[in-house]
């Protein structure tokens, strides 16, 4: 693979929403079967995850999701609004502010079934860098550590001022996020993940942790 494994950034899975267009009278999710989904990119959270929520009610992803790309947020918006689209899968947090404007609704929680983020970096850059990629890695833990800690609540305030949380919210999404910062990565994710992949019809198959990681710098757990 030309990318490799370095870390893990983010333990605790990725809390995604299912939304619909505001006002929709929804009698189930099973009427959600067959309707248009929006994604970001092929291949990306929303594609897959969307994937997901379709094996989860049963069914088949390939013919039972179809998609429609609409590449940010606000082409979710604009696919929504104009009936593009019937459906969208995207982080919680950062839509919530189209669910208390009514302009979208909540249907469902959709958490990940697999670590959100993890390091990443290319063969290129592990060949020449990978002294320098281990201690970014290795900064980024009491950052991470500083804003979990809140103090006198700076968090709350970066939240509110650059993503619109009230302090209901941010006290939501900062007990929920767990961030890891280091170079491993447990095989039970690598497992998992790929397994996920199988199960909705994106991955043929699985490939061994040898194959995924920067075994220089990052170390099965």
């Amino acid at each position: 693979a030309a990318n490799k494994i370095v870390g893990t950034y983010v333990r605790s899975p990725l809390r995604l929403g299912v939304y619909v267009k505001g006002g929709r009278k929804l009698s189930g999710i099973e009427e959600l079967r067959g309707k248009t989904f929006g994604v970001s990119r092929m291949g990306s959270n929303s594609h897959l995850m969307s994937y997901v929520f379709g094996h989860q009610q049963g069914w088949e992803p390939s013919k039972d999701v179809p998609l429609r790309i609409i590449e940010t947020l606000k082409g979710a918006q604009a696919a929504m609004a104009s009936g593009d689209i019937d459906v969208f899968v995207w982080e919680r947090f950062t839509t919530k502010h189209l669910v208390d404007s009514g302009e979208w609704d909540f249907v469902c929680e959709l958490p990940s079934p697999w670590h959100p983020f993890l390091f990443v970096a290319s063969e290129a850059s592990l060949a020449k860098l990978s002294p320098e990629l281990r201690t970014v890695i290795e900064v980024t833990q009491p950052i991470c550590e500083e804003f979990k800690a809140n103090e006198g609540e700076s968090t709350f305030r970066y939240l509110a001022e650059h993503h619109g949380l009230d302090r209901t919210d941010a006290i939501d999404w900062l007990g929920s996020t767990q961030w890891a910062c280091h170079t491993t990565v447990a095989s039970e994710t690598l497992e998992k993940t790929q397994a996920a992949l199988q199960a909705i019809g994106v991955l043929e198959t699985k490939r061994p942790a040898e194959q995924l990681l920067a075994t220089s710098v990052c170390k099965l757990a």
